[in-house]
């Protein structure tokens, strides 16, 4: 019995490689959109986290400083000119207000005085008026009101 068999193709030189494949020209645009959705799904995802990381921290650190430096209307009241820093120091609150506006750091003051700024109130989100106070060496010289601008 005779049996005609093929030979079965095998691993040979002519099987090793594929033939030329042209890729067309489409396929090689929706690989460089979809690359290019997965960057930028990946900036979106990533932008807002970053973001939060810098500004949250400022955030706080801003009230922070807003509500640090709050000297209340009563304590103002309290305080006489010509009086020690020394004196007064438990009745103003741990630091001066950084903030103040151009036109209060501007104001016409005694020579040879250094003013330092406080807040009236803790409200945040709207203006308050300030509290300035000079002092020529160590002695409060002058306590003025600047007031908040209002619309």
């Amino acid at each position: 019995m005779t049996s005609e068999s093929a030979p079965h193709p095998g691993p040979g030189p002519e099987t090793d490689t594929a033939p030329d494949t042209v890729v067309p020209e489409s396929a090689k645009r929706l690989a460089s959109v979809r690359s290019d959705a997965r960057r930028r799904s990946a900036v979106a995802l990533v932008a807002p986290v970053v973001a939060a990381a810098f500004f949250v921290p400022s955030a706080f650190y801003l009230a922070w400083q807003l509500t640090t430096s709050v000297l209340p209307p009563s304590r103002f009241e309290e305080l006489t000119t010509d009086r020690p820093r020394a004196e007064l120091a438990p009745l103003l609150p741990a630091r001066a207000y950084p903030y103040p506006p151009d036109q209060a750091r501007s104001a016409s003051r005694p020579p040879g005085t250094r003013c330092e700024f406080y807040r009236s109130g803790r409200d945040l989100l709207d203006e308050v008026d300030l509290y300035r106070l000079c002092w020529s060496g160590n002695a409060l010289l002058t306590k003025d009101i600047v007031p908040a601008r209002r619309p």
